[in-house]
């Protein structure tokens, strides 16, 4: 039944377009955030299944790519972390049609379960003199990190001042999340803030992850949108069919990935 929903959809993406199909290209290029990496992998190799349509991944921090599309970069696809950098896009006029939003996240803290500091939770990245490895304020789970720290404080156990103390402990901006589980596994940093799909049960053999006060937590919502210009129009809309229909849903869901 999933597949004959998917497949209507495919049709309709597939149909609307005036071009004949042998002008259309079979590979589609999708721009997508860098948390995304594990979950797009596997979706794009069922979604090739499905339709013949290759997929190329680029993947970056959600910032990097919105401004190479601006830059013209040849993207049929975009999918963001955040809804910031999908309307930097929107605004310069690359969107065809509308952004959908696909999924939602959760923020965590993440530690090396062995070198690091001691770590307990969030409220340590304020510990004077811990290691903290963030992804920079552009990056969306950067900015989403800073705007937890400033509603952490008041909240019990988190003094006044707290945004700022970790500020001051921060070793590191990486341009993508990947780059902040990275660090931190290594051993390079003693705590960073990261998505908790980025806790991949090989990350999690190296790190230990605490969850942030729900009360903080911050709304992180996902849109994807095919793009003007697209080299593949209809495989571009097809391909963002696929990620809203019942199997790319379920294929995110696996990866530990919420309901939009």
């Amino acid at each position: 039944m999933q597949r004959f929903f998917f497949c209507l959809a495919l049709a309709g993406a597939l149909g609307s377009s005036a071009l004949p199909a042998a002008a259309q290209p079979r590979t589609i290029t999708v721009f997508a955030a860098a948390s995304l990496t594990e979950a797009f992998g596997a979706l794009a190799q069922d979604f090739t299944k499905q339709t013949g349509i290759a997929v190329t991944l680029s993947f970056g921090g959600s910032d990097t790519l919105a401004t190479q599309i601006k830059q013209g970069a040849p993207a049929d696809v975009f999918a963001s972390a955040n809804l910031a950098q999908m309307k930097v896009v929107a605004d310069a006029g690359l969107v065809a049609g509308d952004a959908a939003t696909f999924a939602k996240n959760r923020l965590v803290a993440i530690a090396p379960k062995t070198g690091g500091a001691a770590f307990s939770g969030p409220a340590d990245l304020a510990k004077p003199g811990l290691k903290v490895v963030l992804a920079a304020p552009t990056v969306p789970v950067g900015g989403y990190a800073r705007a937890t720290f400033g509603k952490l404080e008041g909240q019990p156990g988190y003094a006044p001042g707290f945004a700022a103390a970790v500020e001051k402990n921060v070793v590191s901006n990486e341009l993508d999340v990947k780059a902040v589980v990275t660090k931190v596994a290594l051993g390079e940093g003693d705590a960073g803030v990261v998505y908790s799909t980025d806790v991949t049960p090989q990350v999690a053999r190296q790190v230990s992850q605490f969850s942030f006060p729900a009360a903080v937590a911050p709304d992180i919502a996902y849109p994807i949108a095919a793009l003007k210009g697209a080299p593949n129009a209809d495989g571009a809309r097809a391909f963002v069919a696929y990620v809203l229909s019942a199997p790319g849903q379920a294929a995110l869901r696996a990866r530990g990935f919420l309901a939009p």
